[in-house]
């Protein structure tokens, strides 16, 4: 959700996780800080990111390239399935 208020940000991302879904959020501003906190994982973007979105996220994007989140997700997915195949085996 783009260009859209802080509370409905936080009511989308407290809604999915009421229904038991897996939440990412991306933010760079202050405004962002609670839809990060509340989120499974919370994304932040270093060079334009307030310090605030940055505490309340997991990770910190340090190129700000939002592709850098998706080759995150990749690498995250490839080490839970091989610590499950592990402990699995």
């Amino acid at each position: 959700m783009a260009r859209s208020e802080p509370e409905h940000k936080e009511a989308l991302v407290t809604g999915l996780r009421q229904v038991n879904e897996v939440v990412a959020v991306t933010g760079d501003g202050t405004n962002d800080a609670p839809a990060l906190t509340k989120a499974n994982v919370g994304f932040a973007m270093n060079i334009a990111g307030t310090q605030l979105a940055k505490e309340a996220s997991d990770i910190i994007l340090l190129d700000d390239n939002f592709a850098s989140t998706v080759t995150a997700v990749k690498w995250g997915r490839n080490i839970y399935d091989c610590i499950r195949k592990f402990i699995q085996f």
